[in-house]
Parts: C-alpha cells; structure tokens; sequence
C-alpha cells in the first residue's frame, strides 16, 4: 500500500492525473461500467466535487496531494466530467 500511495504522490507532483491513469489501466468492460455508474451518480445530483471529497476521506493520505498543488483538483474533476461525457 505505501508503494502505492507514493507511486500516486509521484504522479500528483508531476501534475499527471490520478483518476486518468486508473482509467488508463482499466479493461474496456471495466471503463463501460465505471462510465455507466458514473453517469447515473451525476444524474443524481452528485458532483464529481463530491466524489473526489469522498476519496479524500477513505484514502485521508489523497487529501493533501489533491490540494496541495494548484489546480490539481480542478483538473481531476474535468477528467471526471470528461469520462462521463465519454470524451
């Protein structure tokens, strides 16, 4: 887990995008549910704000990497925008 997380802190410093990099490595059927279920949340009034914020609080070690660096969340949030667009 710690090599994980320091692998996601290297990522977030070098501003390279945490939730595209997972979507990256997923399968096409994984992308396709995950799109789908992303889809209804945000349909539900859900924001991608929220679900990041959420993240922050099951994996707190996020938290700072996400704010530390100035606009890093803004720019996760389009990526999830992004992929519920399926852009």
């Amino acid at each position: 887990e710690k090599a994980g997380l320091d692998n996601l802190k290297i990522l977030a410093e070098a501003g390279k995008s945490i939730v595209g990099t997972y979507l990256n490595g997923c399968s096409p059927q994984e992308k396709a549910t995950y799109q789908r279920d992303l889809g209804a949340l945000l349909q539900m009034g859900v924001t991608a704000d929220m679900l990041l914020e959420e993240v922050a609080k099951q994996m707190p070690q996020l938290a700072p990497m996400m704010e530390g660096k100035e606009g890093y969340k803004q720019s996760e949030i389009k990526e999830l925008e992004a992929f519920a667009r399926g852009d």
